[in-house]
């Protein structure tokens, strides 16, 4: 099933025992600003917090030569910018089966290394209909925490939601771990960078 923006907004809404919206055009609407703006923050925080198999890309980046007034010149000879819609969740080989992991540095938008071209695996912000249902159930409920707080107030609700994500969110990841088993994720995703792919992020 390949879910859309405004439905994934909407399931949320019903997990705070909010009216759907129908248009999401109505300017008349003051409720649709608050939960656009949410929506994509929440996204990003959730596409970023995990390798998710349907978000990972794989691409080879042509570097250029460190500048020598680079403070990181004498570790790492070459940069590269990373995509425009990288998220998080980045490692770096030195070959085009993405099999042996690179030195790296990201700073920024900035990747650091030592070979041309870099390989490059990273957490993307993907279209809706990419996402798998045990992710969108978990996130409608992620989402829904946001908005409550900015739409409702229910304290009992958020409590709820609060017991909820997390056994979702272990959900989500235990059924996409099963699709990309060496990627699965322990702990913070920082120390996975760090401690799996031996690169790090500043």
């Amino acid at each position: 099933m390949a879910f859309t923006a405004a439905e994934i907004k909407n399931l949320a809404l019903t997990e705070i025992n909010h009216e759907m919206i129908s248009d999401w055009t109505d300017a008349t609407n003051t409720d649709i600003p608050i939960i656009n703006q949410q929506y994509e923050l929440a996204l990003q925080n959730a596409l970023g917090a995990y390798p998710w198999t349907f978000a990972l890309k794989h691409v080879e980046l042509a570097t250029n030569d460190t500048p020598d007034t680079d403070a990181l010149y004498e570790k790492y000879g070459k940069t590269a910018t990373l995509p425009n819609n990288c998220l998080g969740q980045i490692s770096a080989h030195t070959n085009a089966n993405f099999d042996n992991l690179a030195d790296f540095l990201v700073v920024g938008t900035t990747i650091y290394c030592r070979q041309n071209p870099i390989y490059v695996k990273y957490t993307a912000r993907v279209d809706e209909s990419n996402f798998t249902p045990e992710f969108v159930d978990w996130f409608k409920t992620y989402f829904a925490m946001r908005l409550n707080s900015y739409l409702n107030g229910d304290m009992q609700r958020q409590a709820y939601l609060q017991a909820e994500e997390p056994i979702l969110f272990k959900k989500a990841k235990n059924m996409d771990s099963h699709k990309n088993p060496h990627q699965s994720l322990s702990g913070n995703p920082l120390l996975w960078v760090r401690g799996r792919f031996g690169g790090g992020i500043v």
